[in-house]
């Protein structure tokens, strides 16, 4: 069965870019979401897939904090933690009853991924060219990104991130496959700017 540890969530942060079509529209975004500092937040994720009666949900935290700390963090069914200090990238799992740093090559590959994430924090939205990206704005910032030519071919069909567009926070991420199988990220109690300690992105 398909899983989305937080490969998921960062692939889909990652691939946050700017089309020609829309250079001005991504400008102004990223110059507006450059005045994020701190981030703190809930999140439900939902898997839906066409063999399941109910989608898989999880619940977890994040954290953010400029320029280069990050915390994902799994808390229910199974706890799980990704972790990003002073360019130190970690990966925890509980293991009997205990969180175990993972030291395989996934946590190697999560730094590679994770910089890019933090690339679109600090507001660079064009940094991958594998997507082409569009902006429509409305109550909220609606971005559709889709794989250019035979990129993610089968893997995947789209990606919709929902943007706050008072404070430039996401508040919710769709990931589609296939026309069955989607997965929904949704961001509660967001807290921006506010103080959010070291110790957070170094203590699992």
């Amino acid at each position: 069965m398909k899983k989305i540890f937080p490969f998921g969530l960062l692939l889909i942060l990652m691939l946050l870019m700017s089309s020609p079509a829309a250079a001005d529209d991504f400008a102004r975004l990223r110059d507006e979401s450059a005045n994020i500092k701190t981030i703190r937040a809930r999140f439900i994720q939902k898997k839906f897939m066409k063999i399941l009666s109910r989608p898989l949900v999880s619940d977890g935290k994040f954290y953010y904090a400029a320029p280069a700390s990050f915390r994902w963090e799994y808390v229910a069914p199974v706890k799980s933690i990704a972790l990003a200090y002073k360019g130190e990238v970690k990966k925890y799992s509980q293991s009997g009853g205990k969180m175990v740093e993972d030291q395989t090559g996934g946590a190697r590959a999560m730094k590679i991924v994770l910089n890019d994430v933090l690339a679109w924090m600090s507001g660079h939205f064009d940094q991958n060219p594998a997507f082409a990206a569009t902006l429509r704005e409305g109550t909220y910032t609606e971005i559709t990104l889709k794989p250019v030519g035979d990129n993610f071919a089968g893997l995947l069909e789209k990606i919709e991130i929902i943007v706050a567009r008072k404070d430039r926070t996401i508040k919710s991420i769709k990931i589609t496959e296939n026309k069955n199988d989607y997965t929904l990220i949704e961001f509660k109690d967001v807290e921006v700017n506010q103080p959010v300690s070291d110790s957070v992105f170094q203590v699992i």
